[in-house]
């Protein structure tokens, strides 16, 4: 709320200072021609002559110089104080969430580690506890390597590891994982098409994409999810479409949906756990293996659908995939030299 009033308040200043401007070039205009008549007058009532024509034009010139350049600089400092808020901001949101997604998962480990310290237990609800105690230090594990990896990519440092694979093997292989991973009986996840190209990616990253969207799909999805995969081959593309019987998305959140820590919110909207890493993660991922995602609803209550597009290897982003392709080979190298090093 407070970053808000300051980005009102700085919206004002600025327009009162482009108007301040505009008013005070308007005056100079204005003065600049009345000074032209009453030169044009006296040298028509006397017999010298009032040559002022260069210099007042130069000064003109100069002043619409000085006021478009001040005007642009403003609008550079109004800009980058802007940004500046919005980062702002967007820290505040990301240290509540994390704050939230941190503590809860620890203070659950703590309570259970002082019920197995304090209190007599049979083995099976040890084993019980323990097992809730790895899902906790699971979840806290994915979300610091989420964090990392965003940190990874955001400073252009590979991360991935791809290699060339059967686009249709490949999703397939995946969706059959996810299926099984999130419990969705066969009707409830549905695949759809078939695209039998070649394509360069890292298949736990596509994993991680594709758990994002089904995640996604399963926590704002008010009844009985389904999903449909449909796979399409374009002449240069792979197209991938997930669609959902969701709440849908808004036309506002749908330019929002991929930034970092966004979370979607309306009054339909369940109370979803999370940091808001998920889809700004999903787009870094495609981002980096040269394709694109996007998102398409109808509204609320009308479900989502996102599309995503890979190239198809040896046919688009030749040169880039196969730079990719060359790093994880140089990279395997290293860290098999690295291996015999140590193990010698």
């Amino acid at each position: 709320m407070r970053n808000k009033r300051q980005l009102s308040f700085s919206i004002v200043m600025f327009v009162l200072a482009q108007l301040t401007w505009f008013l005070l070039m308007g005056l100079f205009i204005y003065r600049f021609f009345i000074a032209r008549n009453l030169v044009s007058q006296i040298e028509g009532q006397v017999s010298i002559s009032v040559d002022s024509t260069s210099t007042s034009l130069f000064i003109l010139v100069g002043g619409s110089i000085l006021y478009v350049v001040v005007s642009v600089a403003m609008s550079i400092i109004f800009k980058n104080y802007s940004s500046q808020l919005r980062l702002t901001g967007m820290y505040d949101t990301f240290i509540a969430n994390m704050t939230h997604e941190l503590k809860s998962p620890l203070a659950s480990i703590h309570l259970h580690l002082e019920t197995l310290k304090y209190r007599d237990m049979t083995q099976q609800q040890r084993r019980q506890f323990v097992d809730m105690m790895l899902n906790d230090a699971t979840r806290l594990y994915s979300l610091i390597n989420a964090i990392l990896k965003i940190s990874a990519l955001e400073q252009k440092k590979d991360v991935f590891e791809v290699q060339v694979h059967r686009a249709d093997a490949v999703i397939r292989s995946i969706i059959e994982e996810a299926r099984s991973q999130f419990r969705l009986p066969p009707e409830a996840l549905i695949l759809e098409g078939k695209a039998n190209v070649d394509c360069v990616l890292d298949r736990k990253a596509l994993k991680i994409v594709f758990d994002n969207l089904i995640d996604n799909s399963i926590k704002y999805t008010l009844d009985s999810v389904r999903i449909n995969v449909r796979l399409e081959v374009t002449p240069k593309t792979i197209l991938i479409e997930f669609r959902d019987n969701g709440i849908g998305i808004s036309p506002k959140d749908q330019k929002k949906v991929f930034n970092k820590f966004h979370r979607t919110a309306g009054r339909h909207s369940p109370n979803v756990k999370g940091a808001g890493l998920g889809l700004y993660w999903t787009r870094e991922i495609i981002r980096y293996h040269a394709g694109t995602i996007s998102v398409v609803s109808e509204g609320e209550g009308k479900g989502a659908t996102f599309i995503i597009e890979l190239p198809i290897y040896q046919v688009s982003k030749t040169r880039y995939l196969n730079n990719l392709i060359k790093w994880t080979n140089r990279k395997k190298r290293q860290q098999d030299r690295l291996y015999e090093k140590t193990n010698i």
